[in-house]
């Protein structure tokens, strides 16, 4: 062990480190190091750099950023607009082309990258943005004083975006996408859903936002539509539109069928190799002979409503398909003249979806119930102004709202105005009977006659990777199309536009990293574990010296969790 020892030489006492060790079967001091005088030591401690640490989160936003370089998506973005020219006001009294600005030295290209960023990692506000912005490292990747991004700035630079640019910007962009992630197009996915807003009802501003059946439930506000076709492979967003909250699904699909075809054609795509998948909520006899003449192949679904003579015929047939090793379902398919052309059509039954269609009528059936007894009790009291027809009509209007209650549940009514009695009961065997031949019937339709039953089914199985993108743009933290504040149908656009394309670029993320067998199953996962890499600097200071130039400035990673430190240089982050 190391020993201090003082040495006095011509009168003046030095200190040294000495370790005593065997040499040639002897102990000898052997010195370590030679100290000098007690005011060398003592200088030497005074002069000890200072250090001071500061860190950010840098994983997730320097992946993205490095991803939206790579795709060029800001150079994209305004090479667009320089050809095209900014968006004009409509005070604007210019009739030609105006080149786009710059805003605190970022252009418009640069400054919704920025915002696509935000989207993915952090679903905030404008105004937060630069709060959230701070505690990463965008702002150095971007160079820029992220203090200075406020919410005016981000709406001063979504203003100059025209509504009409982001159709050929996004097509351009996943032409780029497509080729080189090598996105597989011989399936597409094709939903629409809606977003609720605070937009407020008086605001004659914008149309876009409107009443609707809003299906999240917050039928008291107004809602914006977004319609996506996702390929069926990593489900890539491969086309988007923003419609009005009152327009109907199957009226947006219509609306949307010849866009979606010319963005296939402009991807290089043959029609007739495609096939697209679309619920039963976008099917009409007019729609159907639309996608006949298009030319498109396509696996979509119809209501068990308008199809009961078929599952009727069905039900008895039912054989077991098997999808994969250990999962078969029951299934009957055969050839029907649907709306004019014969088409393939397939019964399924799904148990999963039984079980769910039968504790959500019978969640409903509790709820009528309770209704029935206040409305018994209402006229039990004496406290009922309506007379017989007007009580019937309203019972028979709330049980014909919810599923499958007119069916389950009885009603009868006794006596005479006003003295009227209400009773009910819950029929079992018409409940038996729906979840023995009704529940969890699925009818499927296609022209691909040459498919197997089981390639069919698996098809319309992929719906549910663009519900997943719908999913996710609903999700709190990440990626969220909320919180939407703007108030124009622009603006609108172009939140939509930059929430879609912060998906994009975070679907990517993850695609890259499963191709390098990384073990994060979802979106969300990966950015989680990629925030957690944080990038440290380090000031240090001489003792005794003052000023900015006396400091030495490092940065280095703070310690990386084992299962990302091998991910970092494939998703390009920078130490």
């Amino acid at each position: 062990m190391p020993s201090l020892q003082s040495i006095h030489v011509k009168g003046n006492i030095y200190y040294r480190l000495v370790s005593c060790r065997r040499i040639n079967g002897k102990p000898t001091p052997v010195v370590l190091a030679y100290l000098g005088k007690a005011d060398d030591i003592l200088q030497r401690i005074e002069a000890a750099d200072h250090a001071r640490v500061r860190s950010w989160s840098h994983g997730a936003v320097a992946a993205l950023y490095a991803l939206a370089g790579e795709l060029r998506l800001a150079e994209l973005i305004d090479g667009h607009l320089s050809k095209s020219g900014r968006r004009l006001r409509p005070s604007s009294r210019t009739s030609g082309p105006l080149p786009p600005q710059r805003n605190d030295g970022l252009t418009v290209g640069q400054s919704l990258t920025l915002v696509a960023i935000g989207r993915a990692c952090c679903a905030t506000s404008k105004r937060a943005f630069a709060e959230w912005a701070n505690t990463t490292t965008l702002g150095q990747l971007a160079d820029v004083d992220v203090d200075r991004l406020t919410s005016q700035h981000f709406w001063d630079q979504m203003d100059q975006l025209p509504v009409k640019l982001v159709e050929p910007i996004e097509r351009d962009l996943i032409a780029d996408v497509v080729e080189r992630f090598q996105i597989p197009l011989d399936t597409l996915l094709f939903d629409a859903t809606n977003f609720f807003t605070f937009i407020a009802s008086a605001n004659d501003r914008c149309e876009l936002p409107a009443r609707g059946k809003q299906k999240q439930k917050r039928n008291d506000l107004r809602q914006v539509g977004v319609a996506l076709l996702c390929s069926r492979q990593h489900g890539i967003p491969l086309w988007h539109r923003t419609y009005g909250g009152n327009v109907a699904d199957a009226t947006c699909f219509s609306q949307a069928l010849s866009s979606l075809k010319q963005r296939m054609i402009a991807l290089r795509r043959d029609l007739e190799s495609l096939t697209v998948v679309y619920d039963k909520g976008n099917v009409s006899r007019a729609n159907q002979c639309q996608v006949d003449d298009s030319r498109i192949h396509y696996v979509s679904a119809l209501t068990v409503a308008s199809q009961r003579e078929l599952v009727d015929q069905a039900n008895p047939l039912l054989a077991p398909v098997e999808l994969a090793p250990g999962e078969t379902v029951p299934a009957y398919r055969t050839k029907k003249e649907i709306w004019g052309a014969e088409r393939t059509v397939v019964v399924v039954c799904s148990e999963r979806l039984r079980q769910g269609q039968m504790a959500g009528v019978m969640q409903h059936v509790r709820k009528a119930q309770e209704w029935l007894a206040e409305q018994a009790d209402t006229l039990r009291r004496g406290k009922q102004r309506r007379n017989r027809a007007r009580i019937e009509r309203d019972i028979e209007n709330y049980l014909k709202g919810r599923q499958h209650l007119s069916e389950v549940l009885r009603f009868r009514l006794t006596g005479e105005d006003p003295h009227l009695t209400l009773s009910h009961e819950f029929d079992q065997s018409a409940f038996d009977a729906l979840a023995r031949n009704t529940f969890g019937r699925v009818v499927l339709m296609t022209d691909r006659h040459d498919w197997s039953t089981a390639d069919i089914i698996r098809t319309y199985h992929g719906q549910a990777a663009v519900e997943a993108v719908f999913a996710h743009l609903k999700d709190p933290f990440h990626l969220a199309l909320r919180p939407q504040h703007h108030w124009t149908d622009q603006k609108l656009h172009v939140h939509v536009f930059t929430c879609v394309i912060g998906f994009l670029l975070a679907n990517l993320l993850h695609l890259r990293a499963r191709r390098a067998n990384a073990p994060y199953a979802s979106i969300e996962s990966l950015l989680d574990a990629l925030a957690r890499v944080r990038r440290a600097m380090i000031i240090r200071r001489p003792a005794g010296r003052t000023g900015r130039r006396a400091e030495r400035v490092t940065y280095q990673l703070e310690e990386i969790e084992p299962d990302i430190a091998p991910l970092l240089p494939v998703l390009g982050v920078p130490g």
